[in-house]
């Protein structure tokens, strides 16, 4: 059945060839297009289409072929609707607070408008499914999702899980994937002795995340840790010469307009920020004694799609640890080790995180911070269990044979050993059970992994992933397509 589809995150040439191939084998039809710079070849295979690129919708810039499409009015029923909605797009903004001074005025009047215009595309254009590369999380297209959602527009999304070469379609970040959960729960009621068989790659997976973390990076930390050789920042004062040098040379040869020559300078003045927020981590951080009894909380990066929205309501992850350190049992420590990645170059710490949010983490009860040189698998080895809002140290404390509180969703969630943990019940029940001796059941975490490989489909969605090489191009855009249309069927 042909649909009509709004295809968010367009730009790249592996998600534009996806697009291609729904609209020449299963005859959809491609109306909206959002998406970065590189828009060409879009254009050229979608001269109707509109083009909104990110920088533009971000400002709330018509596009061109837009000019009669109206903004909404915006009324109490659909504010209220999104509610829950509105307070993560505000957190999300902080993608954007490059000078900490984005006032809480600027966001919610920035989130209506968005509304409102986002409404008026949907009221124009009366698309039957929006399309997103990954779960939405650069503002706008989060605006967009959050209207599909309240009025049953059908929106579509990939997981990627962390089994190399593998991708599967999901109708929500907020939601399991029905099949794979349907599947996993068939695999564990197999018969007794019945075999479990995963290919080759996944038992090597399996078996790499049993090592050291060395051994068992994931791919996209190892591509970061390489192109950013390391991802530490030189001295402040050659972090001031580069500003000074970006001012001059985006003024007099690149001729920036001002807005980005703000965001340049901002983001150059947030690498000296960072270093004083690390320096102040590393002095509340502490050595901590392995052999008490320990939740091991590890937090996720901010401002990042992982956190914010997949966190959900836990995208404030001070408020899961406030929650742990008022639950555990006498006795118990809540250890909190901040993520590997949050002070290095690729990330922007300082718009999200400041010295008085550490401080506050540091002196609620039972919580130590931990150094960021304390391996993280070794501190899995030893906890009671693992906590995260959405993070891939979930599966690796699965694998490694440690049960996980997890506070918002992710591609593990259905697995055994997870437990969901968005309410106070839901909390207090975990920890009671895992003080009672739970144990991981290995065979239940081999046949997750065969379920997910098994209605995955071969592919990336991303170009660090493209970049291992396990798939041609034109292999995964036809299989990307042929995710979504059998999605649907």
């Amino acid at each position: 059945m042909s649909k009509k589809v709004i295809f968010a995150h367009a730009g790249w040439t592996f998600w534009d060839d996806a697009a291609i191939r729904l609209r020449d084998d299963y005859g959809w039809e491609i109306c909206y297009f959002i998406g970065g710079t590189h828009q060409e070849k879009t254009q050229k295979h979608f001269p109707e289409a509109i083009f909104h690129s990110h920088a533009d919708a971000k400002r709330i810039r018509v596009p061109k072929g837009c000019e009669a499409v109206k903004p909404s009015p915006l009324d109490k029923n659909l504010i209220t609707a999104l509610s829950s909605n509105e307070s993560i797009y505000i957190k999300m903004m902080d993608r954007f607070n490059y000078n900490r001074t984005l006032s809480y005025q600027e966001r919610i009047a920035t989130y209506h408008k968005q509304l409102m215009y986002w409404n008026g595309v949907i009221e124009h254009f009366k698309p039957d499914l929006v399309v997103f590369r990954m779960a939405p999380h650069m503002c706008h297209d989060y605006v967009l999702y959050s209207l599909c959602r309240v009025m049953g527009i059908d929106t579509l999304m990939f997981e990627r899980p962390t089994i190399p070469g593998l991708v599967f379609p999901v109708g929500s970040f907020e939601d399991q994937s029905p099949v794979i959960k349907k599947k996993y729960l068939e695999c564990l009621a197999r018969e007794s002795g019945a075999v479990i068989s995963v290919s080759p790659e996944v038992s090597a997976h399996l078996e790499k995340l049993a090592k050291p973390y060395e051994q068992a990076m994931p791919f996209h930390e190892q591509y970061k840790q390489k192109r950013y050789s390391g991802g530490e920042f030189g001295a402040s004062i050659g972090i001031v010469w580069r500003l000074i040098y970006d001012q001059v040379k985006g003024t007099l040869f690149d001729k920036w307009d001002s807005e980005y020559r703000k965001m340049k300078f901002h983001n150059r003045l947030g690498q000296i920020k960072r270093k004083k927020l690390q320096a102040h981590y590393h002095q509340l951080a502490n050595s901590v004694d392995l052999n008490v009894p320990y939740i091991f909380v590890a937090l996720q990066c901010e401002p990042e799609r992982q956190s914010c929205p997949v966190g959900g309501v836990f995208t404030h992850q001070y408020l899961m640890v406030d929650l742990l350190s008022k639950l555990v049992p006498q006795g118990w420590k809540v250890y909190v080790k901040e993520h590997r990645s949050q002070f290095k170059k690729y990330q922007s710490a300082e718009r999200s995180k400041t010295v008085e949010s550490y401080e506050y983490l540091a002196s609620m009860p039972n919580v130590e911070l931990v150094s960021l040189d304390t391996s993280s698998f070794e501190l899995i080895d030893y906890a009671q269990a693992t906590v995260t809002v959405a993070g891939t140290v979930g599966w690796e404390s699965l694998v490694r044979g440690k049960p996980v509180l997890l506070f918002g969703q992710s591609w593990f969630s259905a697995c055994k050993g997870v437990f969901m943990a968005h309410s106070i019940e839901d909390c207090q029940s975990a920890i009671e059970t895992i003080n009672n001796g739970f144990k991981i059941d290995p065979e239940e975490i081999k046949c997750f992994a065969h379920v997910v490989e098994q209605n995955s489909y071969r592919g990336y969605i991303d170009p660090v992933y493209e970049q291992m090489g396990l798939i041609s191009p034109e292999e995964n855009a036809m299989n990307l397509a042929k995710a979504i249309y059998e999605y649907f069927e």
